[in-house]
């Protein structure tokens, strides 16, 4: 009941998080955003996972909980420097904030595992990967020569996070609402980082509204994989 209790109060944090940090870009629309200081929009953009991650945290006990504390704590980091990124046009940045978020998908990957009862199936497996490859195919072209290796792995992690999730199936050690979430999650991260890609290799024209879909996907994964690893302490 008191993990419950706990779990309630770091949702409300973070929901609180968010809903600032979309304040902060409703007041800073039309252009001012940019002439804005990047650590102003830094802090708001990282304070929700930061929030998941001190409540994962917080008497943490087994490895899965402090793997997921690490992982949000990864996320925070690498939105501070893809906030950088939007602000200066930093590839330096937008490398150093790819590899964050590559180090906290596989945290989410040790996470799922600690509830699966085995590997993904070889029919979850090759779609998963399908999908990635398809998606790397589609930016190779728009992609420096710089940037092809990092992009190449960073597709692989999502992708293999995703089967993961499928394996933590429930009748493993996962609970029926927890594997639903964990899925969730994961496929939400897909959508918001294919989104990303697209509209930085690709063009801003090929998602329709792409700050709301790819912070609204980003902000509810985590939210998702938050519960979902929670529910299992």
């Amino acid at each position: 009941m008191g993990r419950r209790r706990h779990q309630s109060d770091v949702v409300s944090v973070y929901l609180l998080s968010v809903a600032t940090y979309a304040s902060f870009l409703w007041r800073n629309q039309g252009g001012s955003l940019k002439t804005t200081c990047w650590c102003v929009e830094a802090f708001f953009k990282a304070c929700p996972c930061l929030a998941l991650a001190v409540g994962a945290g917080a008497g943490a006990g087994t490895s899965k909980a402090k793997a997921s504390a690490l992982a949000f704590a990864l996320s925070a980091a690498g939105d501070a420097f893809l906030c950088h990124n939007d602000h200066k046009n930093s590839e330096l940045s937008f490398v150093l904030g790819l590899a964050a978020f590559l180090a906290a998908q596989w945290c989410y990957v040790f996470c799922f595992t600690r509830e699966s009862g085995g590997g993904p199936s070889q029919a979850q497996a090759t779609l998963c990967f399908a999908y990635a490859g398809s998606l790397y195919a589609y930016l190779y072209n728009g992609l420096d020569s710089a940037l092809a290796l990092p992009v190449l792995l960073y597709c692989v992690s999502i992708a293999t996070t995703m089967a993961s999730s499928l394996a933590a199936h429930p009748g493993s050690n996962a609970s029926s609402s927890s594997w639903t979430l964990g899925v969730c999650g994961a496929a939400l991260f897909v959508v918001s980082d294919s989104c990303l890609a697209l509209t930085m290799f690709v063009g801003d024209h090929v998602v329709p509204h792409r700050r709301l879909v790819i912070m609204g996907t980003y902000f509810a994964a985590q939210l998702c994989l938050s519960n979902a690893f929670a529910a299992n302490e």
